[in-house]
């Protein structure tokens, strides 16, 4: 008996697990092949108003000519989307989509939600009735509002659908740009909780566009640049285009139906942008081979343009599909070529286009069914248009601190040789003053000295009435030996190389002022403090100063005074005068240049008083 039980249970366990595994098996084929019929695909059930249905793999048919008549629909040839949901791509055709419906919910009034409005031409819904098709909803792009929709930027369609109730709808489309067809069934209650945080995520977007555009025209008005008008255009129409693909252009543009086409506002925003780019990238100096290919470019954005104008339909939105790329390869090639030229905001237009690029980029491939249809690629475009408006603005910015930086290089620059071309001028001038001076003393003072010891020698061996005309001539040859060393102190001061810079300032003052009552000051020692050449430079700026004080006929008395300071002295002179003192050397204004010095001019009361500050390093 154990035996025989014992082999019982094996063969037990062994039947239930091959009929559990046949069992299994067969499911998974039921399910495999009607899940695979095209039959299912179209079938949705409604059963709870909180939820909402989304049509999957719909059954199609292509209208080629756009114009076959409700009586003549094949609908033995109504075929499943290969894709979840159903798109064409960009198409002149138009598109019948079948659906059933069973309604098992407690509501009889639903709607069918459609994204994207503005991209479809025109939508109709008719409900099958018997043998018949019955129109329920119609409406086109050039119309604002149909009857029974509601104003949201996705398109909502009412239906009305008996509890427990099956109806066969047909949906109808076309498009001018792509046509796609993300059908859902939901309650208006449900669209408007589920439209939140798209809604949400539109606000955000749009008013910080808004903000862009107006921060950027304010810049234009106050800086006259042109790049900002011309990012200001690319901005408005790239925003347009945003606002196009979520349905908001319909009411904002009332009248203007003509613009509401993305043929339209791409074009326009290619030819702001194209502007734009050659403006901010200075493309004929920093991108001359791209500068060359403009024309081109803007060619191919009035070819678009014109064919949106003339040639209603699709063909438009073709066109920006086949030169969308040629486009980012001249934005991408242009600012490449900028930056490897030096031109450092090229990085930010790369940036901030391929940001635009990539985000449009994305949403095509996601109309193509090419990327899936997630929260990322629904609002590429989204990101991608204001990622591009936050990262030009700050590219306009940037730029603006790129010149600023720029042109102070270049004025340092100018500085730099401007001084070093005074200090060599100055230099060469003391060096031909120091030659002649010695020429001066070598060659005529010594023919004068000779001059005057012969005629001294003459008169000594000569007749009285002779002798006073020898002594004339002696005192006339003595006044020329005075006016030459007095040429040859204004040319080449001895004390400088003697005495230094603050001897050679009292000497100074003294023979200029030989004939007025000097009150000296305090006089602080400060040769230490310049070099040769900067102590050259103040004696020749208080000696040209000195000239100006006596040519405006100053009272008896002077007084001046060298004052060290922390890192600068002071020479100053004060006295009277009722004259105007006239300061209009240039060479004076040279050499403070140089010394990095100022000059101030006090008068007040008959009183002036001229201060010269000059700093030191060491």
């Amino acid at each position: 008996m154990v035996r025989t039980a014992s082999c019982v249970l094996p063969l037990n366990i062994g039947n239930r697990m091959t009929q559990g595994f046949i069992k299994a098996f067969l499911t998974v084929i039921l399910v495999v092949f009607f899940s695979a019929r095209p039959g299912y695909s179209q079938d949705i059930r409604l059963r709870s108003i909180e939820k909402s249905y989304v049509l999957r793999h719909p059954m199609f048919v292509v209208d080629e000519d756009n114009n076959l008549p409700t009586e003549q629909i094949p609908y033995e040839n109504f075929k499943a989307s290969e894709f979840a949901t159903l798109s064409l791509g960009s198409t002149k055709a138009s598109v019948w989509v079948k659906v059933r419906i069973l309604n098992q919910s407690d509501k009889e009034d639903w709607h069918i939600q459609i994204d994207s409005p503005p991209v479809l031409q025109s939508v109709s819904v008719y409900q099958k009735n018997g043998d018949r098709l019955i129109k329920i909803f119609t409406k086109k792009s050039t119309t604002t509002k149909a009857t029974g929709e509601v104003s949201v930027n996705n398109l909502l369609i009412p239906v009305s659908i008996p509890i427990d109730t099956e109806a066969e709808l047909y949906i109808k489309a076309s498009s001018n740009n792509i046509l796609r067809l993300p059908i859902k069934f939901i309650t208006l209650q449900k669209a408007f909780e589920e439209s939140y945080l798209t809604d949400l995520l539109n606000g955000v977007v749009f008013g910080m566009l808004i903000a862009f555009a107006i921060y950027n025209l304010f810049v234009y008005i106050l800086t006259k640049e042109q790049p900002y008008l011309y990012y200001l255009g690319a901005i408005f129409f790239w925003s347009l285009n945003v606002f196009f693909y979520n349905g908001f252009l319909p009411e904002m543009l009332g009248a203007l139906d003509w613009l509401n086409s993305a043929g339209t506002i791409i074009a326009l925003a290619s030819l702001m942008s194209i502007l734009f780019t050659n403006s901010f990238l200075q493309t004929k100096k920093n991108s001359p081979l791209f500068n060359k290919i403009k024309g081109l470019m803007f060619f191919f954005s009035l070819i678009i343009l014109l064919t949106d104008i003339f040639c209603k339909g699709p063909y438009s939105f073709m066109l920006v599909q086949y030169l969308m790329y040629p486009y980012f390869l001249y934005w991408f090639g242009a600012g490449v070529q900028s930056l490897k030229n030096g031109y450092k905001p090229a990085i930010y237009f790369l940036l901030g286009f391929g940001s635009l690029m990539l985000g449009n980029a994305i949403y095509n491939l996601k109309d193509l069914n090419i990327l899936p249809d997630n929260l990322i690629t629904r609002t590429s475009m989204h990101w991608g248009t204001l990622l591009e408006a936050l990262i030009l603005s700050y590219a306009l910015a940037n730029r603006l601190n790129f010149y600023r930086k720029q042109q102070e290089h270049i004025q340092r620059k100018t500085i730099a040789e401007k001084s070093a071309f005074l200090k060599e001028l100055l230099k060469r001038q003391e060096q031909e003053k120091k030659r002649v001076a010695m020429e001066l003393h070598d060659n005529i003072g010594q023919q004068l000295i000779l001059i005057k010891n012969r005629s001294w020698r003459l008169q000594q061996i000569s007749e009285e009435p002779l002798k006073n005309l020898i002594t004339t001539s002696i005192e006339h040859i003595a006044a020329i030996m005075a006016e030459v060393r007095s040429i040859l102190h204004r040319l080449r001061p001895y004390q400088m190389d003697l005495l230094g810079l603050t001897q050679s300032i009292n000497g100074l003052i003294n023979d200029t002022f030989n004939d007025y009552e000097i009150k000296q000051g305090n006089t602080d020692e400060v040769n230490q403090h310049f070099d040769a050449d900067e102590s050259m430079h103040i004696f020749r700026i208080l000696q040209l100063l000195s000239q100006d004080i006596l040519a405006c006929t100053p009272d008896k008395q002077i007084r001046y005074a060298i004052t060290r300071k922390a890192f600068a002295v002071d020479f100053s002179f004060e006295f009277q005068t009722t004259g105007q003192l006239e300061n209009s050397s240039p060479d004076i204004q040279n050499r403070l240049e140089l010394l990095k010095g100022d000059i101030n001019i006090q008068s007040s009361h008959n009183t002036t008083k001229i201060t010269v500050n000059i700093p030191f390093n060491h």
